[in-house]
């Protein structure tokens, strides 16, 4: 994001003090220029940050914010209002839309705290430790922050920089002055107060722990300080600023002072606020908006909160959209039907703002997880999944490995590497995963578990334990993917010939590689390799079986004449089949 602030005022004197604050800062200020197309002027600056005043938005200027907020490129435009304090609701409404409101003075700590919202700057974190560790130090580094190290308490209360840390994270073992006392200092200080603090204990004294809760701190991370859980509970805690687009947020709710409330708080949260004042309205919001997070109030006309809920569930582009239900209602019943109809969070009525960061946090923090589980199980095959959990609940045979009769099938892009060198790296990768998407879908809907993509090969295995009905499977699949094939390829900009090979063997099962590094649950043996170069003996556009999986699926298959296949560290050679089709019978697969 550029760091560059577009000005609007009608005080020269207020306009010169605003440049001046946002200079020192490290910002291009430009004043707007009056008569012209303020969002012209927007788009063409590639500004960060516009500061309007408030008596500016006025007049033929009065929907200004509205009209930022309707270009799709300024979406992510940071717009700050300056203000008198004591704006009542007529004068807020022409500030709808604005990222935050700033008020006189306008001190550097204030303008700083602006600037690092508006251009995402870099969290900052403060650690306090006579003897830092320097694998934690640099892994919050690493993670994005920005970090200042100070051997003392005494140096932090006494620190005047401007720029106000957004956390503290402070040892438990200090030496002028106990941890504890630190934490009730910084509380009694202006400058402090706000900033949350979290201890790093090196011991495991429960009475210790208990003190540390008492005092106060945000939270607690135990040594080793650089452990995966512990970052991530610093992550969580505080989330560094988005990188791209800012997020956004949708309050739906017939109330104007609830509506008002909810976008304050997503406001000082850095969201991209919009509202509706029901459902009906709100569903053309979520279509217009794609909001990351939905409030929504129980009781509103038109369509009220459980209509408009079903109504998000059922579209396949939104349904993921954390949503929170504000209601009076709180009983159990209510609860289970927001539970049934995916409500992510549950927040009554009246409600601190507190009450409402805190369902926030619960609703993000459930569709993140949800997210994450989502994203993994694309990159792991679903039985590697199941093997994660079992080695979690205590089943150490996942390591040792199984012996399991199964089918196995492979899957290769014949004369791939030519095409790589025809088009440009962007067109492959397009023509691969959508051919991907494709063949996956023939392949899950014939039982398979996809155990890896290797370039433009596709690796599968049929293992239900039904040894015949995994190798009519894996045949059934391979067919239908030639057949899928064609139809891809009358559409495409590029044809796709494939080669697949099938065998049926015992296969060894297991979990290898570096338990330091990284495990992967794989298939390995014989039957395996013979799978590979049946695929790679296979005519183009054709499948090739060996002789195990025809003896399973002699009902099934039509093929050609016995082959005796060459196969690279095979003495002997193997025998096989080209399948030329499927029997009247299981035609409707």
């Amino acid at each position: 994001m550029s760091k560059k602030v577009l000005l609007a005022s009608t005080i020269g004197a207020i306009a010169n003090r605003l440049a001046e604050v946002c200079e020192k800062n490290g910002a291009t200020t430009t004043l707007i220029n009056q008569g012209g197309s303020i969002v012209k002027e927007l788009q063409n600056g590639n500004y960060g940050l516009f500061l309007v005043e408030h008596n500016f938005l006025s007049g033929e200027h009065r929907d200004t914010i509205y009209q930022i907020r309707q270009q799709t490129a300024l979406q992510d435009l940071f717009v700050a209002v300056y203000a008198p304090s004591d704006l009542n609701d007529e004068q807020l409404n022409i500030t709808n839309g604005a990222n935050t409101i700033l008020t006189a003075p306008f001190s550097d700590a204030g303008m700083y705290s602006l600037f690092k919202r508006a251009f995402a700057l870099p969290k900052q974190a403060v650690l306090i430790s006579r003897t830092p560790q320097e694998e934690f130090t640099f892994a919050l580094i690493k993670l994005g922050y920005e970090l200042r190290v100070l051997s003392s308490a005494e140096e932090v209360l006494a620190d005047t920089v401007p720029e106000v840390p957004d956390f503290i994270i402070c040892d438990y073992s200090l030496s002028e002055m106990s941890s504890i006392d630190f934490i009730k200092k910084a509380k009694e200080l202006d400058r402090l107060k706000g900033v949350p603090v979290m201890m790093a204990y090196s011991g495991r004294n429960v009475d210790e722990i208990e003190k540390i809760i008492k005092a106060e701190a945000c939270d607690v991370i135990l040594s080793p300080y650089a452990s995966p859980r512990n970052l991530k509970k610093i992550q969580d805690s505080f989330p560094l600023p988005p990188r791209g687009r800012r997020l956004k947020a949708l309050v739906v709710d017939d109330s104007p002072t609830i509506r008002e409330l909810i976008s304050s708080m997503f406001k000082e949260l850095d969201y991209h606020v919009e509202t509706a004042e029901n459902g009906f309205e709100g569903y053309k919001a979520v279509e217009r908006l794609r909001p990351d997070i939905i409030t929504s109030d129980y009781d509103m006309p038109v369509l009220n909160g459980w209509e408009f809920c079903t109504e998000i569930r059922d579209h396949e582009s939104y349904k993921d959209i954390p949503i929170i239900m504000i209601t009076t209602r709180a009983t159990e019943l209510d609860q289970k039907k927001g539970e049934i109809l995916g409500v992510s969070a549950y927040l009554t009525k009246p409600f601190q703002k507190n009450d409402l960061k805190a369902a926030v946090d619960i609703a993000i923090n459930n569709a993140k997880i949800k997210k994450e589980q989502e994203t993994i199980a694309k990159f792991v095959a679903a039985d590697t999944i199941r093997a994660v959990n079992n080695m979690i609940d205590g089943d150490g045979d996942v390591k040792k490995g199984e012996s399991k009769f199964i089918s196995v099938l492979f899957s290769d892009i014949c004369e791939f590497s030519p095409k790589c060198e025809k088009f440009s790296a962007r067109k492959i990768v397009k023509l691969l995963n959508t051919y991907f998407d494709l063949m996956v879908e023939v392949l899950s809907k014939h039982d398979a578990i996809i155990d890896k993509f290797i370039g433009d090969a596709i690796v599968a295995r049929f293992d239900s334990g039904d040894v015949e009905m995994d190798a009519k499977n894996a045949i059934m699949a391979a067919w239908k993917m030639c057949d899928e094939l064609k139809k891809f390829n009358l559409d495409s900009f590029e044809e796709i010939q494939c080669r697949i090979g099938i065998n049926s063997g015992d296969v060894i099962l297991g979990s290898l590689g570096c338990e330091r590094h990284r495990l992967e649950y794989a298939m390995i043996g014989d039957n395996v390799n013979i799978g590979q170069r049946l695929e790679s003996s296979a005519p183009k556009q054709g499948i090739m079986l060996s002789e195990a999986t025809y003896n399973l699926v002699q009902k099934h298959a039509i093929v050609g004449e016995r082959q005796q296949v060459e196969v690279k560290g095979k003495k002997e050679k193997i025998p096989a089949y080209v399948l030329k089709g499927i029997s009247s019978d299981n035609s409707n697969f």
